[in-house]
């Protein structure tokens, strides 16, 4: 089928390709029948993630101010306040040790710069002393003296403070600091694209990300949510609300280059996002990530295209032990910073802030000395200059995001002190060609929005893939009407990721509606649709409706499809849970005959068929039905190229309790042992499967003694 006009970035993907998928079986009742499902997004198919809900910041840094005079808003605490939102864009206040602490205890990817009364602060400091989210604590009081002593005992109390001056002074050099050590990047460790752990997932995707994110077309609308997102965060800080009123007013008059090095909203929110991967945020900030790439890129071009020779810039930045680790373990991989980067033409600078880091025995102190060679790489930078909004601003460079480097070498300077060579990564090498063609691969047939929705969908992105969608639903025609139903479709797949199955079902049977204006009931590209439709209803216990919207998928041509399969299966199973054992029974002699006839005698969806007449029959208290069946899906499972000890586990679990159902406990043991042994390969001997199987031997083992004795 061709694809729409659109007004929209990008065009539907093609409809022509289906992928069916059968369930995982791990972790599944037993002697229940399993999914066989063709559920599909035309874009992807992923698995949803747990929803975190912590308290949330757009930043990097929060200073909280705990004094117990704060229960009172004097004038005095007025002034104080706006003096500490000089220092820190995000401020929090509490006047209660027990408010305070759960604040700090329920925050995970902000550090926190404390600054406390004396008297609050001898009680709070035993409390978050061994808290990695607190950064500093500074005790602000009235005389200095009578604090000295006690607070040597706390390696987090950074200083003494009787002057509001002095204090704001140290805490801000203190968050600047912090601040410009955070410089995230991403490592792939392996040759192998088809093998990838999560880092190098990670690594990929950011590339891919950025490849996508400076390509597509954003509208003003981009820019105005933006706006109003940031002044819901800033909403008490008067210098940055006067700042955005000003993006809002004149952002075309300045290049992005000026308002990133301006350092205020825009920059912090833009750290926050890289540095903690946060994808909703990086949403947001899509369209300044555009414009910023390529001012840079167009700068770059500008003032290079005599330039052939290298250059060596400099990063100070610092590690956890851990993170070190994995960069000394890695010498020789490829190395991207996630973010935009300043770096510096001069080594003292970078060496004196690594010699304030080394005062902290909880990082290391690391500078990135990073080669620039226009002849091997199209790495994009640009000396700041003039085009920085600060003046002071001679020697940096700033990098574009996602620029990749190999890391050729690492040297021990001092203790807790090292530097690291980058070099210059090259299109030959076997690493990049790999990463291009993976990319290349898992976006092929899809272009603009459609390719970042892939990409969040394979990141477990699932809100952002909805605003995405929710957005290119509003910018497209009434009259174009396959896009239409091609969003609606995908919108139904991401609310299932995201386990609402009323709006799930209620954007598929939209999706359907609109498909039924234009194509006829029986049409190809409606099989989808029918199928994830009917997968979501049978989840939510409407039996019915899966049944009629499996038989609408079953009424259209698919000739030697596996999907007809897949139907008849799935159709067996809903007819099996309504006890209608001899339909059930014809629906999955049904699947097996379409699969004899089209397909290996081993095809994996066969397993399922004959396991879930297996456990139809056993549920019928057919137990020599039941074995006979078991028998032929452990057959195939045996088989396989690659043994899936999950899915034995279960069988043998089955096979079991059929030998036991049939007063065959040696048979009963012998396969209850299979199954504790499989679990335990498959899950580890914690996991509930395996214990459940366990209790089931022990069980069996038990009467079979009770029997002899």
């Amino acid at each position: 089928m061709g694809k729409p006009n659109s007004k929209v970035s990008g065009s539907v993907p093609s409809f022509d390709h289906i992928k069916s998928v059968t369930t995982s079986k791990n972790g599944r009742k037993k002697n229940i029948p399993r999914n066989s499902t063709n559920k599909v997004s035309r874009i992807e198919k992923t698995v949803s993630l747990p929803n975190e809900k912590l308290p949330y910041f757009v930043e990097n840094a929060i200073l909280i101010w705990l004094d117990s005079s704060l229960d009172k808003q004097t004038e005095s605490n007025k002034n104080l306040t706006k003096q500490f939102y000089r220092v820190s864009d995000i401020v929090q206040t509490f006047f209660n040790i027990d408010d305070c602490f759960n604040f700090i205890n329920s925050i995970k990817y902000e550090k926190i710069f404390l600054i406390v009364s004396g008297a609050l602060g001898q009680q709070i400091s035993s409390l978050i002393e061994n808290l990695n989210q607190v950064h500093s604590i500074y005790i602000f009081c009235g005389n200095k003296s009578t604090h000295e002593e006690w607070t040597k005992r706390y390696t987090k109390i950074n200083s003494i403070h009787t002057k509001i001056k002095e204090l704001c002074e140290t805490v801000k050099k203190d968050i600047r600091q912090y601040d410009n050590s955070l410089t995230p990047v991403s490592i792939l460790q392996t040759l192998s694209i088809n093998d990838l752990d999560d880092s190098n997932k990670e690594f990929i995707y950011l590339q891919m990300m950025k490849s996508v994110l400076v390509d597509i077309q954003y509208d003003k609308k981009f820019r105005k949510e933006l706006i109003s997102y940031s002044r819901q965060f800033y909403l008490l800080n008067e210098q940055q609300l006067n700042i955005i009123d000003t993006f809002d007013a004149s952002y075309h008059l300045h290049s992005p280059i000026w308002w990133y090095t301006r350092r205020c909203f825009i920059y912090s929110m833009l750290r926050k996002a890289f540095y903690c991967q946060d994808f909703e945020l990086i949403y947001k900030l899509a369209f300044f990530v555009r414009d910023l790439h390529r001012e840079i890129k167009k700068c770059h071009l500008q003032s290079h295209s005599y330039q052939h020779r290298p250059i060596i810039v400099y990063r100070a930045t610092s590690m956890t032990n851990s993170e070190f680790e994995n960069v000394e373990k890695s010498l020789g991989s490829l190395l991207s910073f996630k973010d935009f980067l300043i770096a510096t033409l001069e080594r003292n600078i970078a060496l004196r802030f690594v010699n304030i880091l080394r005062n902290d025995s909880n990082v290391i102190g690391i500078i990135y000395r990073i080669t620039i060679d226009p002849l091997l790489s199209s790495i994009p930078y640009i000396a700041l200059n003039h085009l920085s909004y600060l003046s002071n601003t001679d020697g940096n460079i700033l990098l574009s995001m996602n620029t990749i480097f190999r890391i050729d070498q690492i040297e021990q300077i001092h203790e807790r002190f090292y530097e690291i060579n980058l070099i210059p990564a090259t299109k030959k090498d076997e690493e990049i060609k790999n990463v291009v063609e993976f990319m290349q691969e898992t976006l092929e047939g899809l272009s603009g929005w459609y390719k970042l929705c892939k990409i969040m969908l394979d990141m477990k992105q699932y809100n952002q893939v909805e605003n995405i969608l929710k957005y290119l639903y509003n910018q497209i025609e009434d009259n174009q009407r396959e896009e239409r139903a091609f969003i609606q479709h995908e919108l139904g797949y991401v609310c299932e990721l995201k386990d609402n199955l009323i709006m799930s079902i209620n954007h598929y049977k939209q999706a359907i509606d609109i498909y039924l204006t234009y194509l006829p009931s029986n049409h190809s590209t409606l099989l989808s649709t029918y199928t994830n439709l009917a997968s979501v209803l049978h989840k939510q216990g409407d039996l019915n409706g899966a049944l009629q919207q499996y038989r609408n998928a079953l009424k259209i041509d698919q000739t030697g499809d596996q999907n007809i399969a897949i139907q008849h299966n799935n159709i067996g199973k809903i007819l099996q849970q309504q006890k209608k054992y001899s339909e059930a029974q014809k629906s999955y002699e049904l699947a097996v005959d379409t699969l004899y006839k089209n397909f290996q005698f081993s095809h994996p969806i066969l397993a399922d068929t004959y396991y879930n007449m297996a456990s139809m029959f056993y549920s019928m208290k057919d137990y020599s039905n039941a074995l006979i069946y078991n028998q032929k899906t452990l057959d195939i499972e045996e088989k396989s190229i690659q043994l899936n000890q999950s899915t034995l586990a279960s069988t043998y679990f089955n096979i079991a309790t059929t030998y036991e159902g049939l007063k065959d406990k040696k048979n009963a043991i012998q396969y209850a042992t299979k199954a504790v042994e499989s679990a335990r390969l498959a899950f580890g001997n914690d996991h509930l499967e395996t214990k459940e199987n366990l209790d089931y031997l022990e069980q069996l083992q038990q009467k079979t003694e009770s029997v002899i004795l």
